[in-house]
């Protein structure tokens, strides 16, 4: 069985009976698998797929075709939305119930995980680029794959006025408007994801329903019938790469706009997950994946700044599918490094933040530690 229901083992036995309701803790193992699959797609399309027609001869019209085509199979966007809904999810898993919200001890554990490896990931990224300005226009918090971050900044700050919105008129109050909103101001603002700080608010406001779909999958997720046919399964994978490589047709031979591009994409995304944390039930996923999830958001931070190192490495080619291969090693290879030097650190740090409060909130805080994911948008 993936999910899994571990006892609250907490240092001071007495927390648990103040809170019989909260006898469990619950982990879904295919998320990892999932996170760590979605970070390899984001650095496959910012590094390249792997070179299946490596030297084909683009002269031709039929070599263009082979290159130009499977070149496309990649768009890391959607894989960004996918994020959003498994960190929605993430979040909103502890307090899915009438769970007391320690908002204190929420945001300090969440800046404190999330902006700490950010602050060292671009500090490493200056260091090897020499370029990029951190604060201003042109900041590498709005031009790079941080922007996704960002918004999730901004999604994590609003998610006690949020919940508090659900538990009082329920879900429907959250995600009409919010889908409403999002439609129209994806056609209202189209320069949104321009690169500049404004740019990437209103990039937030236009996605912030794909990130409410992921906390109304988690209040779904235990009631969630198993699925046992592997057809089934695949053919929403296949669905959901169609779908992705639709956006990025839509946005580079139509013109739309990213966040037009993609906010459909959230709708497909959240059925897609909901059927892969079903399988899951009965099905578990490869342990290595699994595994490799826990480092997800660190192979997220790191890609970039770590193609700039391998760049300035004196190698000689091997011919393009191990160049493909050595290259895709050597960013896992420091990713990995950073998560145990830098992410895991500062995830420790996070779950040792104490806030004032009652019993009942220390122990929703620890439910919290067990379930939370970094997601790496």
């Amino acid at each position: 069985m993936v999910l899994q229901k571990d006892k609250v083992n907490g240092g001071n036995s007495g927390e648990t009976s103040h809170v019989p309701a909260l006898k469990t803790q619950l982990r879904y193992s295919i998320l990892d698998a999932l996170r760590i699959i979605l970070a390899l797609w984001v650095t496959m399309s910012h590094f390249g797929a792997f070179p299946m027609f490596g030297g084909a001869d683009t002269a031709t019209k039929f070599g263009r075709i082979l290159v130009h085509g499977w070149s496309s199979i990649v768009w890391g966007v959607p894989a960004v939305i996918g994020f959003f809904v498994i960190s929605g999810f993430c979040i909103h898993l502890p307090y899915r119930n009438d769970e007391k919200l320690p908002v204190g001890r929420y945001y300090a554990r969440r800046y404190i995980r999330i902006l700490i490896p950010v602050a060292v990931a671009v500090l490493i990224n200056r260091l090897i680029k020499n370029t990029g300005t951190i604060i201003g226009q042109h900041s590498v918090l709005w031009n790079g794959v941080l922007w996704s971050l960002v918004c999730e900044e901004i999604y994590y700050a609003v998610y006690p006025a949020a919940r508090s919105l659900r538990n009082r008129f329920g879900w429907a109050t959250l995600l009409v408007p919010t889908f409403l909103a999002g439609a129209i101001l994806a056609f209202a603002c189209p320069d949104a994801l321009d690169g500049t700080a404004l740019g990437t608010v209103e990039a937030a406001a236009i996605l912030f329903p794909v990130w409410l779909l992921g906390c109304v999958l988690a209040e779904q997720s235990e009631q969630l019938p198993a699925l046992d046919s592997p057809w089934v399964i695949w053919g929403w994978r296949i669905l959901a790469w169609f779908g992705s490589w639709c956006c990025e047709m839509i946005h580079f031979k139509l013109g739309a706009s990213v966040p037009q591009a993609v906010l459909w994409f959230g709708i497909l995304a959240y059925f897609w997950i909901k059927k892969e944390i079903a399988y899951s039930k009965h099905h578990h996923p490869w342990h290595a994946l699994a595994a490799a999830g826990l480092w997800s958001y660190s192979l997220y931070l790191m890609h970039i700044p770590a193609m700039g190192l391998l760049l300035k490495l004196p190698m000689s080619s091997l011919g393009y599918i191990l160049d493909w291969c050595v290259s895709i090693a050597f960013i896992l290879g420091i990713s990995y490094l950073f998560y145990l030097s830098v992410e895991r650190p500062s995830h420790r740090l996070a779950r040792r933040i104490m806030v004032i409060g009652s019993p009942r909130n220390r122990v929703s805080g620890k439910l919290a530690s067990g379930v939370e994911q970094v997601p790496a948008p």
